[in-house]
């Protein structure tokens, strides 16, 4: 159990798909070492190879795994005795010099690196120096490629001379590797450390390994082909090259014998099936054993992370680990760096004090070893500063993962190094990062970057160092200073970050250099020329952190005072080229840098607002994509303009005057349409620099508002040479071409008219703010006149900005009359035909009308005199005249037009013409609709944007129609989200205007409207009358399943999409509304208290419902309705102080719940789920004390309809809120799960699954504040029974109150415990103990224990309810008489009917039923007798071997579903046979709905988990079946109770399996390839269509090859086409079909028996056998599938060869009734040798433990089957090892069979495991306690050397049980993850790093 679930975990690591289950995964790893602190190395072994995946996610799950997992080791002391306390100062231990200790000689040391050599010798680590594949590492083990990377990193590091790299592969290697390769061993576990197994041994199977001649007798040519060969198999598994950890893989899962052989993947023939008809054999023989018994769990081997010494505890326990990952940090490819130096992190960071003690030493002796180890770390993370040379230009900027990574190594070492030894690691860093004293011929920018990066960890980690001592700081500051100056774009990006962190500090500590350092930040900022340059925002972040702290702006402050250039005035204009810059984040960051120097006070520090800034932030509105971005921006703008007025109205005048009026041109410029763009005119915009920008080109790549020099693109190669600023002749990318160019399509409508939103506010603003006396004068003249604007956009646009002006204005100016005055015309008047932004609909329309009159000419042979003429120009173009072509032209001439001239055709013609005149007509009358709907959605615009500025503008007219009109359009019909909250916004302010004005009933009606509109949509509100006649019925689950065929789909979607935009707009307005008013809403909108509370109070005041509410002429019904729906649309938004008034409704509600109308129950349930999920604790107070009780009225199926649905939405609702609550919820619907309606058992079941699987977070969740007593208390009760639903253990024990003859052994009474607990919750359950634990005696305690109960209670109530009933048990015919006899043996108290045997027999005991305790029928007569069986109630029905009705479309199935009781209960030892679709039948029967229906259950859990077993199922499906397992073993977990023999019967003998194989006789390999030769091709075609005819002849053929695996004379019969021949061939040789000779199987059983001494000779047959004579030591039991082969066994083994054996036989011919007779005959004589028996009579349910050998002569398909019928031997009773022996026939189908019968094992111990034996054994936190998805179950796996884990391609079988073809994948599957630099930022945050290095 532990090691596969152990496996589990760590593959999810590398296959969980998201960060999340990765992340849990690691988290539950480290948890397994908290609970078993001794599997430190077990868990290390496994998740370290990790570290060396090429995949980034993977690595740093691995990483945190390990972290997790050394957090809860026991840190490494030798020295911790109490007497010798470590003195400590500044939690370091101060090392003492002067005390000698042996330290190590490879060691590096600080004081002596030799940084010269380095950059000058070493070696480069590139991203991968092409050489993955180092030949030489590959022949050895672990330890001695150790010691060779040890002896080469030296030279490596460039310490010894040049680095000169070495041949690939020599000769020398390849005559190495072939003599190791030609004798191939088979793997044996070693254990010991030095000689670890070769890894590439283990993963090749023999016939893989090359065989190669002598290296002797090569050519050239040949050892050069044989070492690509030897390139591309090193290639092809480059996992190998893992820490050879994997070799000790297979231990923990079954003792390994040596001579087990590895699987064999199976060849597919050209079809892509596995070819079950060919001869050829690609594999040896299976002739392992494998013992199956369980002794507890192995010894472990020894992992290869550990030393002797470190066992036995003399050494750090990490040493050796730390060794290979220090080697790692240099290998050649950069993921092995970097996931080595993420290990080391790990480790140092928890358990660097102990690295390099030893036992036996001093502790001055350790502290010098433990220094002398973390400075060699140090000097080797200095090395790689220096060489690393990978950087990953991934995003804006280039991450250096393997430095990044490095750096915090250093970080974490740093905390435990003495102040000495960090001086040293400052002085080579800074020697890095200055590189003024290294002789090197060119600056070297990577080590440079890497030395900042040191740095930077260094500052952050040792700030108490770094304050303390002047010179560590003067170096710091030193370095970033230069860095912030570098021509390196990263290095200035890193040296930002560096001060980041400790600008606090600095800023209180060196405030007298602070004016430096802003010179230096402002003078980097100037200097960023590249557009690309990706440290503006770090320099930004780095600039606003700073001004944030007075001392700073103090700091400027002084500086401009000394120098004119360094004043704010100067100063901050150098932002404003990044405002446009092409980086989002820089864009940001300039804006909050902006608003940061807005708000410094002081007079000398606003000198930079003039009009420029605020045009340059204008500028930004008119452009911005980005919505955050566009928000600051008016932010910002808004913040520039107030402080710009703070001089005065007639100051801002001045400044902005010169701007204001291309602003204006720009805001108010028309917008295009799709595909027809309207340009802004580029050359109103401004530069930085204060140039205008030149016309756009029609191009797209066009000038840009940025004024920055040139992108110059950066190319990797670039770092490398200094770069060169050019000269700023040219502009920079332009991130805006395509807004200024009004590209619709690509830039889209809705971010346009963000920004102009976003600018008419502005512009507004900037009215308001203007000299009232000069706004008319001024703004007038440009933006009245836009009004009147031949384009709509210009209008709506006009009427934005007047808005804004009217809602920024203080006092009315003479503007406002005037604006008045021209806004009312746009609401009341008519609108024009025609816009010009829109002519090109016009000129569509236009050509189209043209078209079909052309067919008139052209189809129709029409002369063109009597053609209507069309206009040239159409409305709206600049030239047209009023008899411009018009759609009132268009509609003529398709209609009225159209028919005169249809009907002039001659009839010959009309016909002819027809479809071509149809087709043209509907083309122009598409385009005349679109034309339409483009106008009206302008006409609706415009008005609806100049009725908000007439409402901003506070001017009602007396008769305010057209205006409420206008914004009501726009709210119902909308479909832009931004335009809709305006209009929303506006109607508020709307209604708070005639509210002041006491206008109540306009208000109403207002708010009457918006309530209707909010109840628009119908799957939000139902619609009450055409549902008015459902009482029963639950309208949830129609409304889910609303899937009906509508006779338009279109335009029902149309209608619905309509209905989403009304309802989205009247929720917004009346939100607002609410918002408005707050805690007064009610007081001033009556109409909307009235709306919501009348209707409720007047349905629900009275027990009935008003009796005409269901009449069609009664509103009311709707009414109530849409009371609820709007309370549940508002409830969120309400004022926390109307929540009373809520809660008095809340009753009302409550009683809705119980209407017997299921429209008002299904509104009523959704708005209670709402209400709870807004006032939880009152809520759910109610909901648990009124709203759930009657979810138990068994009269009432309302009352329990209602409950369940209003649970189920609440579940909706709440979704992971519902936590604290899960408990009280979860027994209520428990309860109904079992129902007798089936929607509310639906409901019920669906909920349970969602409840039961929140069970196990709810227990660390807080109590909600002000939950009252009675609910906690009541919860303390629910959980102490959920306690023992999830895990049988807590049950609490049930005494059997009758007299059973038997001693239960422990696990049968905690089986019993657990059926008297579902039987007194009344749910159900499936007992699916391993066969011959013993089912049927807890079966007959609980089912006899509960009929004494029930007696008992009746005779004290005398109540119906208790009345006696029997039981009914159904099982296979064979068993009947079984489980009479055991009735006998252990109940004889309770009377046992069988209703069996033939009608007639069966009738005569049909009166006895009634009075009988307990009926026992098969399954055959419960299907022929169901009438008679269902009109009886029965207390317990109990199906055995319930798999049975696994095919839910069977007769017997459907049959056996309809029989009424009061518990269900199905037995099986094998619930899922052949997939998990049986499992679903199996629920269906126990609890019907509980899995969901059939389709779903498919959807849901079949299909992926059937996806996921294919051999080339991608991750993603391998991890949705994993998921879907894992969910499904949850929800079916507490109703399978499931214990295996191994882990429950200590004293049951262990079970050997064995392959026995035989070759085909020379008579059979004649016919098989005469049968693949004649049929294969026809068999090929048939294997890939579905249809029936072609399966069954497939059967056939199949049937046929079995049969002749078996014997000839099987197949030969006379009706064969050969049958001649052969019998003319074998009559020549002497021998006949029946010969044995021809059949090898039974000659090998033959040989089989003799072997186990059955049938051997007598001495004398006179004479009187011995004891051993008469009874044989062995006695078998002889499985066939056919009984054909059963005859043939018995004629010629039995009779001729082994005429002394005696045997008996038990098969389909023999009477159901007389099988337990022969059963009790072989078990009570020992003198019977053998039992021939049919899998399919003898395999189910008998006890047979008289036998300890089973053969099985031949294997069925269903492996349940077959493991089924060895255990009617190993089971209880049985004293003996019980050998199995399958007689497999080399070559043929029956490998085959046997490899897809492993298939179907993995399935079924995966749903249901041992786990079922409690959640016990599931630590309940660990929630993704993750289900295997690739084991097998351990008496089944065969050969487990080589990876039997994985499915088979050849066995894969696809969602329909068929095999899937070779090689079919998703399209996708083949990409590798394209890269997120999320996953950098998350890596590389600092302070996250900080804060692990502090926990």
């Amino acid at each position: 159990m532990a090691a596969s679930r152990l496996d589990r975990l760590v593959t999810l690591l590398e296959t969980g798909s998201t960060q999340l289950i990765r992340n849990t995964a690691a988290q539950q790893l480290a948890d397994v070492q908290k609970n078993h602190p001794d599997e430190l190395f077990n868990l290390l072994t496994r998740v370290v190879p990790y570290l060396r995946s090429p995949s980034w996610d993977t690595r740093t799950a691995a990483a945190k795994a390990i972290g997790g997992i050394v957090e809860h080791a026991e840190l490494y002391d030798p020295n911790a005795t109490l007497d010798d306390v470590k003195d400590e100062s500044n939690g370091i231990a101060i090392k003492q010099e002067g005390v000698e200790a042996i330290v190590h000689p490879d060691q590096l040391h600080l004081a002596t690196l030799d940084v010269e050599s380095i950059l000058t010798n070493g070696k480069e680590l590139l991203g991968s120096a092409g050489k993955q594949y180092d030949f030489n590492l590959a022949g050895l083990n672990p330890a001695e490629r150790l010691a060779h990377q040890k002896k080469t990193l030296t030279a490596r590091l460039g310490l010894g001379g040049e680095y000169i790299e070495e041949d690939l592969v020599t000769e020398k290697d390849i005559a190495i590797r072939t003599s190791s390769f030609q004798v191939p061993s088979l793997p044996k576990l070693e254990t010991s450390v030095t000689k670890a197994p070769d890894i590439d041994m283990f993963m090749k199977s023999p016939e893989d390994m090359p065989q190669t001649p002598a290296v002797g007798e090569m050519s050239k040519r040949q050892l050069n082909m044989l070492k690509r060969r030897r390139k591309e198999e090193l290639k092809r598994d480059n996992k190998k090259f893992k820490y050879d950890f994997a070799g000790r893989r297979n231990s923990t899962q079954t003792p390994i014998d040596p001579d087990v052989k590895q699987e064999i993947k199976e060849e597919l023939n050209a079809n892509g099936r596995a070819d079950y008809f060919s001869l050829e054999r690609k594999g040896t023989d299976d002739d392992s054993k494998v013992v199956s018994e369980f002794k507890g769990l192995p010894a472990q081997d020894k992992s290869t992370l550990l030393t002797e010494a470190e066992e036995e505890g003399n050494e750090w326990p990490y040493e050796r680990l730390c060794e290979f990952l220090t080697v790692d940090l240099f290998d050649s490819q950069w993921e092995i760096r970097h996931g080595a130096a993420m290990g080391l992190r790990e480790i140092i960071r928890v358990h660097g004090n102990g690295a390099g003690r030893r036992a036996k030493k001093t502790r001055p002796e350790n502290d010098r070893l433990n220094g002398a180890w973390l400075d060699d770390l140090a000097c080797r993370i200095c090395c790689v500063f220096m060489l690393d040379r990978f950087a990953d230009y991934v995003s804006d900027n280039a991450v250096a993962p393997i430095r990044e990574t490095a750096g915090q190594v250093l970080g974490a070492v740093l905390q435990y190094l003495p102040p000495t030894s960090v001086h040293e690691v400052n002085r080579i860093l800074y020697r890095l990062v200055m590189q003024k004293d290294l002789k090197v011929s060119r600056r070297i920018w990577h080590a440079c970057h890497g030395g900042m990066i040191g740095m930077r960890y260094l500052v952050a980690v040792r700030t108490d160092l770094l304050f303390q001592d002047r010179s560590l700081m003067d170096g710091v500051l030193e370095c970033v200073i230069k860095g912030l100056g570098d021509a390196d774009d990263d290095v200035r990006s890193v040296s930002a970050a560096t001060l980041i962190p400790v600008a606090k500090e600095f800023v209180n500590v060196r405030s007298n250099e602070l004016g430096h350092l802003v010179n230096v930040v402002w003078e980097c900022l100037s200097s960023l020329s590249d557009d690309l340059s990706a440290s503006t925002g770090s320099v930004m972040d780095l600039l606003a952190k700073l001004c944030s702290f007075p001392e700073v702006l103090e700091a400027m402050k002084r500086n401009a005072d000394l120098d004119p250039d360094q004043s704010f005035t100067e100063l901050v204009p150098r932002l404003y080229p990044f405002l446009r810059h092409t980086i989002t984040g820089v864009r940001l960051a300039v804006l909050r840098a902006l608003l940061t120097f807005v708000s410094i006070e002081g007079a000398d520090t606003k000198g930079w607002i003039n009009g420029k800034a605020l045009r340059l932030v204008y500028q930004n509105l008119l452009v911005e994509r980005n919505d955050g971005v566009l928000k600051l921006s008016l932010e910002v703008w808004n913040a520039l303009a107030d402080a710009l007025v703070s001089r005065g109205q007639e100051f801002f005048r001045q400044e902005f005057e010169a701007h204001v009026n291309p602003l204006i041109t720009l805001t108010l410029s028309p917008m295009g349409i799709s595909r027809h763009p309207l340009p802004l005119d580029a050359t109103l915009f401004i530069r930085p620099s204060g140039q205008t920008y030149g016309p756009l080109a029609s191009a797209h790549r066009t000038a840009s508002p940025g004024g920055m020099e040139p992108a110059k693109k950066r190319r990797k190669s670039d770092k490398k040479e200094p770069v060169v600023t050019p000269a700023p002749a040219t502009t920079s990318h332009n991130i805006d071409a395509a807004i200024m160019q009004g590209d619709v399509d690509l830039v889209g409508a809705d971010v346009i008219i963000r920004t102009r939103i976003a600018a008419t506010r502005a512009l507004g603003k900037a009215i308001a703010l203007w000299p009232a006396d000069c706004q008319l004068s001024f703004f007038g003249p440009t933006i009245i006149p836009c009004l009147k604007s031949p384009f709509a956009s210009t209008q709506m646009f006009a009427a934005m900005a007047l808005e804004g002006f009217a809602t920024a204005a203080q006092e009315c100016g003479p503007l406002t009359p005037t604006a008045i005055a021209e806004l009312r015309p746009l609401v009341e008047d008519e609108r024009p035909s025609a816009y010009t932004d829109l002519t090109n609909y016009l000129r569509v329309v236009r050509a189209q009308c043209q078209q079909l009159l052309n067919t008139f000419v052209e189809s129709g042979g029409v002369s063109g005199s009597k053609l209507p003429t069309i206009a040239v120009v159409c409305q709206g173009e600049p030239e047209a005249g009023k008899n411009a072509f018009s759609l009132a032209d268009a509609e003529r001439i398709v209609s009225a037009d159209y028919e005169r001239l249809r009907k002039s055709l001659s009839a010959i013609n009309r016909i002819a013409a027809t479809e071509a005149l149809t087709t043209a007509k509907l083309d122009a009358e598409a385009a005349i609709a679109e034309a339409n709907v483009a106008r009206k959605q302008a006409d609706l615009r415009i008005r609806s944007t100049a009725a908000s500025a007439l409402i901003a503008f506070q001017d009602l007219p007396k008769k305010p129609q057209m205006t409420i009109k206008g914004i009501m359009d726009s709210i119902k019909e909308e479909d832009n989200a931004d335009l809709q909250r305006r209009s929303a916004t506006a109607i508020a302010s709307l209604v708070s205007q005639l509210v002041a004005t006491e206008r109540h009933k306009v208000v109403d009606k207002v708010v009457g409207n918006l309530v209707k509109f909010c109840c628009m949509e119908t799957s939000e509100t139902p619609e009450f009358l055409p549902n008015a006649s459902k009482e029963a019925g639950i309208l949830s689950l129609q409304k889910d399943e609303d899937i009906q065929d509508r006779p338009d789909p279109a335009a029902y979607e149309r209608e619905l999409k309509q209905a989403r935009i009304t309802r989205r707009g009247a929720k917004d307005a009346l939100e607002q509304l609410c918002k408005t008013f707050g805690a007064q809403v009610f007081d001033r909108v009556p109409k909307l208290r009235a709306v919501i509370e009348g209707p409720i109070r007047q349905c629900f005041s009275t027990d009935e419902l008003p009796a005409d509410i269901s009449n069609p002429d009664c509103p009311l019904g709707q009414e109530v309705v849409d009371a609820m729906s709007t309370l549940r649309a508002l409830i969120a938004t309400l004022d926390p102080a109307l929540h009373a008034w809520v809660l008095n409704l809340l009753p009302l509600i409550g009683k809705a719940l119980q209407s017997k109308l299921a429209v008002l129950r299904y509104i009523a349930a959704k708005c209670f789920a709402s209400i709870c999920s807004v006032i939880t604790v009152q809520g759910f107070t109610m909901l648990v004390e009124r709203a759930i009780p009657p979810i138990n009225n068994a009269h009432e199926v309302v009352h329990r309809q209602g409950a369940i649905e209003c649970i189920y939405h609440l579940i909706q609702v709440m979704g992971d809120q519902i936590l604290p609550y899960v408990i009280l919820l979860l027994v209520p619907v428990l309860g109904r799960m079992s129902d007798s309606d089936s929607g509310v058992r639906l409901l019920a079941t669906t909920a349970f699954a969602t409840l039961v699987k929140l069970v196990p977070l709810e227990a660390g969740i807080p109590d909600p504040p002000g939950l009252p007593e009675a609910l906690l208390k009541g919860r303390e009760r629910e959980r102490k029974f959920i306690a023992q639903m999830l895990d049988p253990k807590k049950v609490e024990p049930f005494q059997i109150p009758v007299a059973i003859k038997a001693e239960l052994r422990s696990y049968q009474q905690e089986g019993v415990n657990w059926l008297a607990f579902l039987n007194r919750y009344q749910l159900h359950g499936v007992l699916c103990d391993d066969m011959g634990l013993g089912k049927t005696l807890q079966t007959l305690c609980m089912v006899a224990s509960d009929h004494h109960n029930r007696a008992e209670k009746y005779a004290e109530a005398q109540s119906p309810d208790f009345r006696r009933m029997p039981s009914l048990i159904v099982c296979p015919p064979t068993l009947t008489g079984h489980w009479k006899q055991e009735i006998r043996t252990y109940a004889p108290f309770l009377n046992a009917v069988a209703y069996v045997g033939p009608p007639a027999e069966r009738n005569r005991v049909r009166h006895l039923v009634d009075t009988a305790d307990v009926v026992i029928t098969s399954y055959d007569i419960a299907r022929n007798d169901v009438e008679f069986l269902v009109a009886q109630n029965w207390n317990y029905c109990v199906l055995d071997e319930g798999h049975l009705i696994k095919n839910p479309k069977a007769k017997i199935t459907m049959a056996v579903k309809r029989l009424a009781s009061n518990h269900r209960l199905i037995l099986s030892g094998t619930p899922i046979q052949n997939n998990v679709l049986e499992l679903w039948s199996l629920f269906d029967f126990l609890m019907p709905g509980f899995l969901g229906t059939e389709k779903v259950f498919q959807d849901r859990f079949a299909k992926p988990i059937a996806a996921s077993r294919f051999a080339k199922s991608s991750s993603k499906e391998q991890e949705a079946g994993a998921l879907a397992i894992e969910s499904l073993h949850k929800q079916v977990l507490p109703f399978l109770l499931r214990r295996l023999k191994e882990e429950v019967l200590n004293d049951l003998p262990p079970k050997i399996l064995q392959n026995y194989y035989c070759d085909l006789s020379d008579l059979q390999k004649r016919l098989f390839e005469d049968f693949t030769r004649k049929e294969s091709k026809s068999l090929q075609e048939m294997a890939g269509s579905g249809d029936k005819e072609a399966k069954q002849h497939i059967f056939q053929a199949l049937q046929y090859m079995r049969k002749l695996c078996n014997s000839p004379a099987m197949v030969m019969k006379e009706g064969h086409k050969q049958y001649a021949d052969v019998q003319a061939m074998l009559a020549k040789s002497g021998s006949s079909l029946k010969d044995p000779k021809h059949a090898p199987k039974l000659t090998a059983l033959r040989d089989l028996l003799v072997d186990c001494g059955i049938g051997v000779d007598d001495a004398d047959p006179t004479s009187v056998p011995s004891a051993d004579q008469a009874v044989s030591q062995h006695r078998a039991l002889i499985f066939c599938q056919m009984k054909e082969m059963l005859d043939m066994v018995e004629s010629t083994v039995f009779k001729k060869m082994l005429p002394s054996a005696t045997f008996a036989r038990l098969d389909g011919s023999i009477e159901a009734s007389k099988r337990q007779d022969t059963v009790n005959r072989f078990n009570s004589d020992p003198s019977i040798d053998c039992l021939l028996l049919t899998t399919s009579v003898g395999g189910l349910g008998l006890n047979l433990t008289g036998a300890d050998t089973v053969i099985f002569v031949e294997h069925d398909w269903n492996p349940q089957k077959d493991l089924q019928a060895m255990d009617r031997a190993h089971r209880i009773g049985q004293k003996k090892v019980v050998n199995v022996y399958r007689l497999i026939t080399r070559g043929t189908l029956e490998e085959k069979i046997l490899s897809l019968q492993r298939f179907k094992i993995d399935v079924a111990s995966t749903v249901v495991n041992q786990q079922n034996a409690g959640l016990g054994t599931m630590e309940t936190d660990q929630i993704l306690d993750l289900f295997n998805l690739g084991e097998t179950d351990p008496n089944l796996s065969l050969g487990e050397g080589g990876d039997a884990n994985k499915v088979d391609e050849s066995n894969a079988v696809d969602d329909e049980g068929n095999v899937k073809e070779k090689g079919k994948k998703g399209i996708l599957d083949e990409l590798s993850e394209l890269w997120d630099d999320k996953q950098y930022e998350e890596e590389f945050n600092l302070d996250g790093f900080l804060k692990t290095m502090k926990a």
